[in-house]
């Protein structure tokens, strides 16, 4: 798993209007660390898993979009077998006004 790897599945969650977060330039930065809390994490010969930290923009200032936007991120992010936790930071909407 790469942090390129990462923004791929990103690319998987959608805006309220429509183009995926990425597209849409929502995603400020997507960075993975090894989980050493992780279950297995020191049983050797088991792969690592990552915890996935996303920063994206909100899409709009309704709260609830935001909310939705950020279970979307975190239930797509935690299908993948290799990713054992996300956080998400929620930074306000880029035009406030639309």
């Amino acid at each position: 798993m790469t942090e390129a790897d990462l923004l791929h599945l990103l690319r998987d969650c959608y805006t309220p209007t429509g183009p995926n977060i990425v597209a849409a330039g929502l995603v400020r930065s997507a960075t993975l660390t090894p989980d050493p809390d992780a279950p297995g994490a020191n049983v050797p010969g088991l792969p690592p898993r990552f915890i996935a930290h996303i920063t994206l923009h909100a899409p709009s200032t309704d709260e609830t979009a935001a909310t939705q936007l950020s279970a979307q991120v975190e239930n797509r992010l935690l299908g993948v077998p290799s990713i054992s936790r996300v956080e998400i930071n929620l930074l306000p909407a880029l035009f406030p006004i639309l």
